[in-house]
This record gives structure tokens, sequence and C-alpha cells, in this order.
């Protein structure tokens, strides 16, 4: 019951400090407040493709969301994986039973997001964010950034 109670309250400071949101709308106004003025739409659509993609197993299409090179855990050592290709073959070694879970029962409301990405899954089994595709960063993409399997 303390445990319970105890959970609540630091659940109740995080929505209270704006890391997590309590609706769709609040996490769109949270993420334009992060990642910049009208942008929540862009990481709406990045996350609702990459949990299509996980559904469907779509590797080509999950390969194409990552950000490279990113390292990854493989038999519980270190794994740089350098391009979609090598990302591709090592999918079902990387995307295994519980990060795809995370993935699929993550909603919209409930991601944490700080001004580093956005979090997916309750031990920041994914993050994604906007990489610049310009030295200003006026304008970037959408990517996985860290994958924490």
């Amino acid at each position: 019951m303390l445990k319970e109670i105890f959970l609540g309250a630091i659940l109740s400071l995080l929505v209270a400090s704006g890391a997590y949101a309590a609706t769709d709308k609040d996490m769109d106004v949270r993420i334009d407040q992060l990642m910049g003025e009208s942008t929540h739409q862009q990481y709406h659509d990045f996350f609702v493709s990459l949990q299509k993609a996980v559904a469907g197993k779509d590797k080509e299409k999950i390969a194409s969301l990552v950000d490279y090179p990113i390292t990854v855990h493989i038999d519980k050592r270190k794994t740089d994986v350098k391009n979609p290709k090598q990302f591709i073959k090592l999918y079902d070694r990387i995307f295994d039973k519980k990060l795809s879970e995370a993935i699929l029962n993550q909603k919209y409301a409930d991601l944490f997001a700080k001004d580093t990405g956005i979090m997916v899954g309750d031990s920041g089994e994914l993050w994604f964010s906007g990489v610049c595709t310009k030295n200003d960063c006026s304008k970037f993409i959408i990517r996985i950034i860290a994958i924490n399997n």
C-alpha cells in the first residue's frame, strides 16, 4: 500500500513538472515547447509510423527511422550498427519481444519528453528526436537516436 502511494506521488510530480502529459493535447503542447513551435505533428506522425512498423514487423521501415551509427545491445554486448543493411540483418536480435511490446503498448499522451528527445517505454527502451540536417538546425528529420534493449 505504501509503495503504491509513493509511486503515485512520484507520478503526480512528473505530470505536474510537465515531463509527462495527461492527454494527447497536453503532449502536443509539451513537444511544441521543447522541440519548437508547431513541431508536435511531426513527432506524433513519427510515433504512429514507428508503432505501425513494429506491429507489422517492417524491418526496412524501422531501419529507415534510425539515426546511424547507433549502438545497441546484442547478447549483452554493445554492438555498433553502422547502416540500414546491418540493422535489417540484426533486426530480430535488436527488436526483441520486450522492446516491441514497450513500443506497441506506449500511448502518445504517456510519452516522456525532454529537450533532448522523447522516450518510449517505462525504462527508456527507445528514444527519438529531431536530427539536424543543416548546421543551424533550421531543418531536421526525426529519427530513433537510442535503443536500450
